[in-house]
Protein backbone atom coordinates (compact mmCIF):
# COMPACT_ATOMS: atom_id res chain seq x y z
CA UNK A 1 0.00 0.00 0.00
CA UNK A 2 1.21 3.79 -0.64
CA UNK A 3 -0.18 5.24 2.42
CA UNK A 4 1.50 7.27 4.28
CA UNK A 5 0.85 8.17 7.79
CA UNK A 6 4.16 8.64 9.10
CA UNK A 7 6.77 10.10 7.09
CA UNK A 8 10.21 9.58 8.52
CA UNK A 9 9.81 6.06 8.24
CA UNK A 10 10.14 6.28 4.91
CA UNK A 11 13.74 7.53 5.66
CA UNK A 12 14.68 3.45 6.11
CA UNK A 13 13.07 2.53 3.01
CA UNK A 14 14.87 4.33 0.87
CA UNK A 15 11.58 5.71 -0.08
CA UNK A 16 10.10 2.53 -1.72
CA UNK A 17 6.65 2.82 -0.65
CA UNK A 18 6.41 6.69 -0.48
CA UNK A 19 3.53 8.18 -2.75
CA UNK A 20 3.31 11.65 -3.51
CA UNK A 21 -0.36 11.73 -3.97
CA UNK A 22 -0.67 9.83 -0.60
CA UNK A 23 1.07 12.11 1.38
CA UNK A 24 -0.02 15.42 -0.67
CA UNK A 25 -3.66 13.97 0.38
CA UNK A 26 -2.54 13.54 4.13
CA UNK A 27 -1.09 16.89 4.15
CA UNK A 28 -4.28 18.15 3.10
CA UNK A 29 -3.34 20.70 0.22
CA UNK A 30 -6.09 23.15 -0.56
CA UNK A 31 -7.73 22.71 -3.89
CA UNK A 32 -5.24 19.48 -4.98
CA UNK A 33 -8.12 18.58 -7.78
CA UNK A 34 -7.46 21.89 -9.31
CA UNK A 35 -3.33 20.86 -8.94
CA UNK A 36 -3.32 17.77 -10.20
CA UNK A 37 -5.26 15.38 -12.73
CA UNK A 38 -5.03 11.57 -14.06
CA UNK A 39 -5.37 10.44 -17.30
CA UNK A 40 -5.46 7.24 -19.22
CA UNK A 41 -3.15 6.95 -22.67
CA UNK A 42 -3.51 4.03 -25.17
CA UNK A 43 -0.72 1.70 -26.22
CA UNK A 44 1.51 3.56 -28.90
CA UNK A 45 0.25 7.44 -28.21
CA UNK A 46 2.23 10.40 -27.30
CA UNK A 47 1.86 12.36 -23.95
CA UNK A 48 3.64 15.01 -25.22
CA UNK A 49 6.16 16.27 -28.14
CA UNK A 50 8.20 19.03 -28.71
CA UNK A 51 7.50 21.90 -29.30
CA UNK A 52 4.73 21.59 -27.27
CA UNK A 53 4.57 23.17 -23.38
CA UNK A 54 2.53 21.03 -21.23
CA UNK A 55 3.60 22.48 -18.26
CA UNK A 56 3.31 19.05 -15.76
CA UNK A 57 5.03 16.83 -13.74
CA UNK A 58 4.20 13.55 -15.25
CA UNK A 59 3.96 10.07 -12.54
CA UNK A 60 3.33 6.79 -14.31
CA UNK A 61 0.49 5.31 -11.90
CA UNK A 62 0.85 2.06 -14.06
CA UNK A 63 2.07 1.31 -17.15
CA UNK A 64 5.40 1.55 -18.84
CA UNK A 65 6.72 5.20 -21.48
CA UNK A 66 9.57 5.61 -23.55
CA UNK A 67 11.85 9.03 -23.55
CA UNK A 68 13.70 10.04 -26.40
CA UNK A 69 14.49 12.94 -29.09
CA UNK A 70 15.26 13.31 -32.58
CA UNK A 71 18.74 13.48 -34.46
CA UNK A 72 19.54 16.43 -37.06
CA UNK A 73 17.14 14.36 -39.56
CA UNK A 74 14.12 14.07 -37.31
CA UNK A 75 14.18 10.76 -36.49
CA UNK A 76 13.23 9.41 -33.35
CA UNK A 77 15.56 7.85 -30.83
CA UNK A 78 14.83 6.25 -27.49
CA UNK A 79 17.24 7.73 -24.22
CA UNK A 80 15.13 6.09 -21.69
CA UNK A 81 12.36 3.37 -20.64
CA UNK A 82 10.67 3.77 -17.32
CA UNK A 83 7.62 2.07 -15.57
CA UNK A 84 5.31 2.11 -12.64
CA UNK A 85 6.13 4.95 -9.69
CA UNK A 86 8.74 7.01 -12.12
CA UNK A 87 8.40 10.79 -13.03
CA UNK A 88 9.14 12.76 -15.61
CA UNK A 89 8.29 15.62 -18.10
CA UNK A 90 10.54 19.27 -18.10
CA UNK A 91 11.26 20.91 -15.21
CA UNK A 92 12.26 23.79 -17.26
CA UNK A 93 15.27 24.94 -16.27
CA UNK A 94 17.26 23.79 -19.29
CA UNK A 95 16.45 27.62 -20.85
CA UNK A 96 14.79 25.93 -23.99
CA UNK A 97 17.18 22.89 -24.51
CA UNK A 98 14.81 20.47 -23.99
CA UNK A 99 13.42 18.31 -26.98
CA UNK A 100 12.25 15.37 -25.28
CA UNK A 101 9.18 12.84 -26.63
CA UNK A 102 7.23 10.72 -24.58
CA UNK A 103 5.36 7.64 -25.54
CA UNK A 104 3.82 4.63 -24.46
CA UNK A 105 4.76 1.20 -24.17
CA UNK A 106 1.64 -0.40 -23.29
CA UNK A 107 -2.00 1.41 -22.00
CA UNK A 108 -0.65 3.66 -19.20
CA UNK A 109 -2.38 5.93 -16.30
CA UNK A 110 -0.30 8.91 -15.60
CA UNK A 111 -1.03 11.29 -12.95
CA UNK A 112 -0.19 15.30 -14.15
CA UNK A 113 1.07 17.73 -11.57
CA UNK A 114 0.96 21.33 -12.25
CA UNK A 115 4.26 22.28 -13.08
CA UNK A 116 4.39 25.60 -10.48
CA UNK A 117 2.92 23.64 -7.63
CA UNK A 118 5.32 20.73 -8.23
CA UNK A 119 8.33 23.52 -7.82
CA UNK A 120 6.71 25.34 -5.44
CA UNK A 121 5.79 22.26 -2.54
CA UNK A 122 8.55 20.06 -2.94
CA UNK A 123 10.93 22.51 -1.61
CA UNK A 124 9.06 24.10 0.95
CA UNK A 125 8.82 20.51 2.64
CA UNK A 126 11.70 18.92 3.69
CA UNK A 127 10.53 15.33 4.18
CA UNK A 128 9.40 15.99 -0.23
CA UNK A 129 12.63 17.47 -0.91
CA UNK A 130 14.72 14.44 0.74
CA UNK A 131 12.29 12.16 -1.39
CA UNK A 132 12.70 14.02 -4.27
CA UNK A 133 16.57 14.01 -4.39
CA UNK A 134 16.09 10.09 -3.13
CA UNK A 135 14.48 9.67 -6.64
CA UNK A 136 17.06 11.93 -8.58
CA UNK A 137 19.78 10.13 -7.39
CA UNK A 138 18.10 6.63 -8.28
CA UNK A 139 17.60 7.70 -11.72
CA UNK A 140 20.99 8.79 -11.95
CA UNK A 141 22.52 5.80 -11.18
CA UNK A 142 19.93 4.09 -13.66
CA UNK A 143 21.47 6.65 -16.34
CA UNK A 144 25.00 5.18 -14.97
CA UNK A 145 24.11 1.46 -16.02
CA UNK A 146 23.01 2.52 -19.43
CA UNK A 147 26.09 4.21 -19.85
CA UNK A 148 28.01 0.64 -18.71
CA UNK A 149 26.12 -0.86 -21.31
CA UNK A 150 27.14 1.03 -24.27
CA UNK A 151 30.23 0.49 -23.38
CA UNK A 152 30.22 -3.15 -23.30
CA UNK A 153 32.34 -4.35 -26.00
CA UNK A 154 30.58 -7.19 -26.45
CA UNK A 155 27.39 -8.13 -27.48
CA UNK A 156 26.31 -11.07 -25.59
CA UNK A 157 27.08 -8.36 -22.61
CA UNK A 158 25.36 -5.99 -23.65
CA UNK A 159 22.13 -8.21 -24.29
CA UNK A 160 22.43 -9.62 -20.73
CA UNK A 161 22.83 -6.68 -19.36
CA UNK A 162 19.81 -4.72 -20.80
CA UNK A 163 17.78 -8.45 -20.01
CA UNK A 164 18.74 -7.92 -16.49
CA UNK A 165 18.36 -4.12 -16.63
CA UNK A 166 14.57 -4.26 -18.00
CA UNK A 167 13.44 -7.98 -16.41
CA UNK A 168 10.58 -6.59 -14.62
CA UNK A 169 6.75 -7.21 -14.86
CA UNK A 170 4.37 -4.38 -16.36
CA UNK A 171 0.57 -4.04 -15.64
CA UNK A 172 -1.15 -1.77 -17.82
CA UNK A 173 -4.14 0.47 -17.34
CA UNK A 174 -6.17 -2.48 -18.62
CA UNK A 175 -4.77 -4.96 -15.96
CA UNK A 176 -3.30 -6.74 -18.46
CA UNK A 177 0.63 -8.23 -17.26
CA UNK A 178 3.44 -7.92 -19.62
CA UNK A 179 7.71 -8.49 -19.07
CA UNK A 180 9.08 -5.36 -19.93
CA UNK A 181 11.99 -6.20 -21.50
CA UNK A 182 9.25 -7.99 -24.35
CA UNK A 183 8.09 -5.06 -24.92
CA UNK A 184 11.00 -3.05 -26.12
CA UNK A 185 12.13 -3.59 -30.41
CA UNK A 186 15.08 -4.28 -31.72
CA UNK A 187 15.64 -0.44 -32.55
CA UNK A 188 14.72 0.76 -28.75
CA UNK A 189 17.26 -1.65 -27.62
CA UNK A 190 20.17 -0.76 -29.77
CA UNK A 191 19.40 3.11 -29.08
CA UNK A 192 19.90 2.23 -25.08
CA UNK A 193 23.10 0.05 -26.16
CA UNK A 194 24.37 2.72 -28.54
CA UNK A 195 24.27 -0.19 -31.22
CA UNK A 196 22.40 -0.74 -34.20
CA UNK A 197 19.17 -2.58 -34.61
CA UNK A 198 21.01 -4.97 -37.11
CA UNK A 199 23.55 -5.38 -34.58
CA UNK A 200 21.23 -6.31 -31.82
CA UNK A 201 19.61 -8.59 -33.34
CA UNK A 202 22.76 -10.65 -34.86
CA UNK A 203 23.18 -10.73 -30.77
CA UNK A 204 19.91 -11.87 -29.43
CA UNK A 205 20.73 -15.11 -33.21
CA UNK A 206 23.85 -15.62 -30.76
Amino acid sequence: MNIILDPPKNKYLNFDEFSLFAYLEFKEIQNLENKICTQTFKKGAYIYQPPANQGYVYEIVTGAVKLGSYTETGTEFVHDIIHTGDYFGNLKYLNNQFFEFSKTLVSSTIRMYKLDFFKEIVPQDSFLAEWFMSYLVKRWCQSEKKIKIIKEKDLQHKIKSLRSLYNLPIIDADNETYNLYDLLTQQELGDIAGASRQTISLAQKL
